[in-house]
């Protein structure tokens, strides 16, 4: 977070400034709930609550309205009927939104929590957000693992089966023509004999790019038994597909310089919307960077950047594309 001596002014009529200190409190307050919050940030966070009256009203604000929302939802849940409140003034509107999207995208990490955890019990391989890992598995394949990665591996009865629940990972497998190599990624599953290529699973949708050699990609069955249309298809080097609750879709052309940057720890943006950039920095970092500006949002967004740098990445989107990056902690960054 930028510090500033003294004490400065704010717009007693509301407006961006008292949305942004909002905004910060908003932060402050879920990041002082988690359980590895440092001694620091708590010294950090008095220094901002000290910093001027209008950061004060920000705090006693968001602390009001954190507590004005328990009565309706109470409410809500009960199905009485409450009179309508008064329709909220456009200052306070805006505060509201911006409440919501940090209890949404800051408070709910404590909700995403549920399927990580699962996922990493029965994993057999598990990196964390920001990590990266080379294993090599009992055939002599190697996998090289990015941030937050769940592997379970299945080498009974001869089979070679890695199934990713979570993650990014690139394959480069031995050859063995007896028993070929498959990656289960929910949706879809590779199946090659030997031969390099990636597979990433987000939730529902696996993502499958070439390397080197031919790999086979196969959507599995609908819950009617039925296999969505088409059922396979072969991808060469520089091609890649998709596959999900809609189906397969593929061979795609794809750039290896960017579909594989991240095993030379850089990520590539080309003619990208940031607020898809912003989704995949949060799955290389870790903590999170919140977009609170929608009009922002489709912003293009181009560059080639390290992974160890985020402090860079962040000034490149400040200049580039003229937002402001507020740094809570080192764990949360707002763009605005």
């Amino acid at each position: 977070m930028d510090h500033q001596d003294g004490q400065r002014s704010e717009p007693a009529d509301g407006g961006p400034d008292e949305d942004r200190l909002f905004s910060e409190a908003n932060a402050w307050h879920f990041r002082l709930q988690s359980d590895d919050v440092r001694p620091a940030e708590r010294v950090a966070f008095a220094e901002w609550l000290a910093r001027s009256p209008a950061h004060a009203r920000a705090w006693t604000g968001l602390q009001t309205l954190l507590h004005d929302l328990k009565e309706p939802a109470r409410a809500a849940y009960a199905g009485s009927r409450i009179a309508s409140p008064r329709r909220p003034a456009a200052a306070g509107a805006r505060r509201f939104a911006a409440a919501m999207t940090i209890l949404l995208v800051v408070g709910g990490l404590g909700v995403w929590r549920g399927p990580t955890l699962y996922q990493n019990a029965v994993a057999d391989q598990v990196t964390s957000t920001g990590q990266r890992r080379t294993l090599t598995l009992p055939d002599g394949s190697t996998v090289d693992m990015n941030g937050d990665t769940a592997l379970a591996l299945d080498y009974r009865e001869g089979e070679r089966r890695v199934r990713i629940l979570r993650g990014e990972a690139w394959f480069s497998v031995t050859r063995d023509p007896d028993h070929p190599f498959v990656v289960d990624g929910g949706a879809g599953a590779a199946r090659v004999l030997g031969t390099q290529f990636s597979v990433r699973r987000d939730s529902d949708r696996t993502t499958v790019a070439v390397g080197e050699g031919l790999v086979e990609v196969v959507a599995h069955r609908n819950a009617d038994g039925h296999a969505p249309w088409p059922d396979s298809v072969r991808l060469r080097p520089g091609e890649s597909a998709e596959a999900d609750a809609n189906g397969l879709t593929g061979p795609r052309a794809v750039d290896p310089a960017v579909a594989f940057a991240w095993r030379q720890g850089q990520i590539v943006f080309r003619q990208q919307s940031l607020a898809s950039v912003i989704a995949a920095l949060n799955r290389q970092w870790p903590g999170r960077v919140v977009l609170l500006n929608d009009e922002a949002a489709e912003r293009v967004v181009s560059g080639v950047f390290a992974l160890d740098r985020p402090d860079a990445v962040i000034d490149a989107l400040e200049r580039g594309l003229g937002v402001r990056a507020t740094r809570i902690t080192p764990y949360l960054t707002l763009l605005r």
